[in-house]
């Protein structure tokens, strides 16, 4: 026979009906972990200390097989000396960031932290020494003194430069003549007062 009054609102009423699943618990499907919107940028020793040595390598490719001349007609005198400039504190700032990584994940005793702080020491003394040169190579009247002639007698120059500035103990044979040249000295100088001698300092004090 035919059915054709309304199907019962709930199926319950029905004799006999039993609901499927008793007493289950709704489970919300899996889904993957949502990713935080602003994520920190979380850099490593050697990313932090990329910056001077790919400095240091452009600076020295640029001074042994580029013709300075030519550069400095195409892109600007200014232009040059402010992208040294700020390449130089880019560098810089980066490798105290390394410095102070290295610090914060170090615990006593601290005899492991010789080699990472000589690589940061070495990576600035080489990308300043580098930028000296290129910056002579390409505006001659930039430095005083007796620099040598050839490329390898410029380089060692600027190199022996670079260590005693960033040492604090220059001797005045080779002398920055210029706003650029003395402004990178600056920078070099500033790098190890604040960061080798004071920040070193103060992270160490705060891990013991």
């Amino acid at each position: 026979m035919d059915y054709s009054g309304n199907y019962p609102v709930n199926p319950s009423l029905i004799r006999g009906y039993k609901p499927p699943f008793l007493n289950t618990r709704y489970c919300a499907p899996p889904s993957a972990p949502i990713p935080p919107i602003n994520p920190t940028l979380n850099l490593g020793y050697w990313e932090l200390l990329s910056p001077a040595l790919f400095g240091t390598a452009g600076a020295l490719f640029l001074s042994l097989f580029s013709d300075t001349k030519h550069v400095t007609e195409h892109c600007g005198g200014t232009l040059l000396k402010l992208t040294i400039i700020g390449y130089a504190i880019v560098a810089s700032v980066s490798a105290s960031f390394a410095i102070t990584k290295v610090l914060k994940d170090s615990r006593p005793p601290y005899d492991h932290l010789t080699l990472p702080i000589s690589g940061v020491l070495v990576s600035l003394i080489l990308l300043f020494g580098s930028e000296y040169l290129l910056l002579y190579r390409l505006f001659p009247s930039s430095f005083e003194g007796e620099v040598g002639d050839d490329f390898g007698t410029q380089l060692f120059s600027f190199l022996y430069l670079s260590t005693t500035t960033i040492a604090t103990a220059g001797l005045g044979d080779i002398l920055p003549n210029g706003l650029t040249a003395r402004a990178l000295v600056a920078i070099e100088i500033a790098f190890y007062l604040f960061t080798m001698a004071t920040a070193v300092q103060l992270l160490l004090a705060q891990n013991h």
